[in-house]
């Protein structure tokens, strides 16, 4: 594996977790924005249950008046009664509905901490990839750097091969010293 490719599986890397972040950052507004949008619909809907219960209250008293004068006593009663139940019914819907709401927002901010968490994973992932590679790329420059030294003194002729095989270098300019000696 060259420097080359860890550059670039980093890079990618990068653009990976930058594409993370943003889906991330797209699902945490969408899901602020459902929740925003819920809690109204919550809120119009006991607002709209609360106005018709009270003119329903209202006509069933007017109607219950005139019924009264006409002996319908027990007709409007069971009217009542059904209205009431289904007043009571409305409003049990409205509270289920803001706990609906207050669950959607829980797994929203459930959903944004598991981005979260994959984004910081993901980012370790990257930094380690990018210490692996200054590290190779340093061990490159020193082999690199050792070869030129060794070009650089074979050029300038205080390196060259012995006459019994190996390397030997040139010391202050007269002798010749073996570099390579092997233990015999």
């Amino acid at each position: 594996m060259t420097t080359d490719d860890i550059k670039d599986m980093a890079v990618k890397l990068a653009v990976l977790i930058d594409s993370f972040e943003t889906r991330g950052d797209a699902i945490v507004r969408q899901n602020t924005l459902a929740a925003a949008a819920m809690a109204e619909a919550a809120q119009d809907a006991s607002r709209v249950a609360g106005h018709v219960s009270t003119q329903a209250v209202e006509t069933l008293r007017q109607t219950a008046s005139t019924a009264l004068e006409h002996g319908l006593r027990e007709p409007l009663s069971q009217t009542e009664r059904q209205l009431q139940a289904s007043m009571s019914r409305l409003r049990e819907a409205t509270v289920e509905l803001e706990k609906q709401v207050r669950t959607a927002g829980k797994l929203q901010k459930a959903t944004a901490w598991k981005v979260f968490a994959a984004c910081a994973i993901a980012s370790l992932g990257v930094i380690g990839v990018a210490a692996y590679a200054a590290m190779h790329a340093r061990t490159e420059m020193a082999r690199a750097e050792w070869t030129g030294g060794i070009n650089a003194a074979v050029a300038s002729g205080n390196l060259a091969p012995c006459a019994d095989g190996g390397i030997c270098a040139r010391v202050d300019g007269k002798r010749w010293v073996r570099l390579d000696r092997t233990e015999n």
